[in-house]
C-alpha cells in the first residue's frame, strides 16, 4: 500500500494512530502522533483510515512546485520585489516592535497540509541586515540567505513543500539594525530557533497574526526591540593617540539574556506574568499577551540551553490554565527535557519546573 504525507493512519499492532509526515524509504514512513512526536513506522504495521484524496495536490514534489503553485504577488516596496509593506488595519493592536520568523501555510483552510512560505518580518522603524543559517541533523550549519529588509516590511525567504519542513525548523538568524540618525546604536542579534516537525501537524500551533493580515501562522520571536541593549558609549568614542580600548571596554561582554533571571548557579526563575514583561499592557489583546509570554518563554529556554543551565522555573500564574497548557504543548517540541509542577510551597499551582538533561 502506498502512503502519502497527510494520510491519517492507525497502528495495527498497538492502540492509536496519527498523520503521515514523510516517506523515509519504500517500506517505512514517519507518523506524527497526537502528543506531537514523530515515530518511524513500517508501512506493514499501518492502515489508512483517511487518505489525502483531493488534497493530493497540496503535496507537490520539489520539481512540480515551481510551476504548479501560484502565489498571488504582493505590492512591492522600492526596488526589492520580494518585500511588501505590512498593512495595519485601523485600530488594530500590533505585536511589540521587533523581528519575527513566520511559517505561513499557502492554503489557510488546510493549514496542516500543503506548501509553506518562510517569512522574516521586520516590525521596526529601522532597516535590518539579516543572515540565515540552517542546522542539519549532524549539527552542521549551512548559510541559506542574507540581505536587507525595509522598515515595517516582510520578506519571503523561501516557499517550500511540506516534506521539506524539517530542513527549515532549526537554525540561527542574525540581525543588524541600520538607521540614518539615532541617539543609540542597537547591539547585533544572533538567535537560535528550533521547532519539531510534528509542530506543523498540530492545529493549535497556528495562530492568527496581525502582522500577516490575520493569516494563521507559526510565529517565532527573533527579538523584541525594547529588550535589546545599546552599545556602551565608550565603545563608540575614539580617543586621539589611544591604540587600544580602555580597560572598561575590554570588560564589556554581552551577558546571556537568561542571566538576568539567575537565582543560583545554572538555575533561573522567569516570571511570565504580563505585568512582569511589560510596563504598559492595558491595550493588549489576550492573543497578543500570550504571544509575548510564549516568545519570552522560548527565548529564555533557548538561552538556558545554550548557556549550560540545568534548571529553570517558569511562573505562569493560575488563571484559566491557557498559558500553562500552551507552555506544555511547546515543551514537547524540545528533546531531552523533563517538566513538572514547581514547588507548591513556594509557587502554589502557578509554576512549572524544567530540568535540562542535556546540560547535566
Amino acid at each position: 500500500m502506498q502512503f502519502k504525507p497527510g494520510d491519517k493512519v492507525r497502528f495495527l499492532n498497538t492502540k492509536g494512530g496519527g498523520v503521515v509526515t514523510k516517506n523515509i524509504n519504500s517500506f517505512m514512513v514517519s507518523v506524527a502522533i497526537e502528543d506531537g512526536f514523530e515515530i518511524p513506522t513500517l508501512t506493514s504495521e499501518l492502515v489508512i483510515i483517511e487518505s489525502t484524496g483531493a488534497n493530493d495536490k497540496l503535496f507537490l514534489r520539489k520539481e512540480e512546485f515551481s510551476h504548479k503553485v501560484e502565489v498571488e504577488p504582493e505590492p512591492v516596496v522600492e526596488e526589492d520585489d520580494r518585500t511588501s509593506r505590512i498593512q495595519q488595519s485601523r485600530g488594530e493592536q500590533s505585536l511589540p516592535s521587533g523581528v519575527y520568523l513566520a511559517y505561513v501555510p499557502h492554503d489557510q483552510q488546510w493549514i496542516m497540509t500543503g506548501n509553506i512560505d518562510i517569512m522574516l518580518i521586520n516590525h521596526t522603524e529601522h532597516e535590518i541586515l539579516y543572515s540565515l543559517f540552517l542546522k542539519d541533523e549532524k549539527g552542521r550549519f549551512t548559510g541559506m540567505d542574507y540581505g536587507s529588509i525595509h522598515p515595517e516590511s516582510k520578506l519571503i525567504l523561501e516557499s517550500i513543500v511540506r516534506e521539506d519542513i524539517n530542513q527549515w525548523s532549526s537554525g540561527i538568524v542574525q540581525v543588524l539594525f541600520h538607521f540614518d540618525d539615532s541617539e543609540k546604536v542597537l547591539m547585533p542579534v544572533s538567535t537560535t530557533f528550533r521547532l519539531k516537525g510534528a509542530t506543523f501537524y498540530r492545529d493549535n500551533s497556528y495562530k492568527e497574526c496581525s502582522l500577516l493580515g490575520q493569516s494563521k501562522a507559526i510565529v517565532y520571536t527573533i527579538c523584541e526591540l525594547n529588550r535589546l541593549p545599546s552599545t556602551v558609549e565608550h565603545l563608540l568614542n575614539e580617543k586621539e593617540g589611544l591604540d587600544q580600548l580602555p580597560e572598561s571596554a575590554k570588560q564589556f561582554v554581552p551577558a546571556a539574556i537568561i542571566d538576568r533571571y539567575k537565582i543560583a548557579p545554572r538555575e533561573a526563575e522567569v516570571d511570565l506574568h504580563i505585568s512582569a514583561l511589560r510596563e504598559k499592557y492595558d491595550n493588549l489583546s489576550p492573543r497578543e499577551i500570550i504571544t509575548i509570554q510564549l516568545g519570552t518563554f522560548e527565548r529564555m529556554l533557548e538561552s538556558a540551553l545554550a548557556n549550560n543551565y540545568t534548571r529553570i522555573v517558569f511562573i505562569h500564574g493560575v488563571g484559566n490554565g491557557t498559558l500553562k497548557q500552551t507552555l506544555i504543548d511547546r515543551i514537547k517540541d524540545y528533546g531531552d527535557l523533563e517538566f513538572r509542577n514547581a514547588s507548591f510551597a513556594k509557587y502554589g499551582n502557578g509554576a512549572i519546573e524544567l530540568i535540562l538533561h542535556q546540560n547535566m
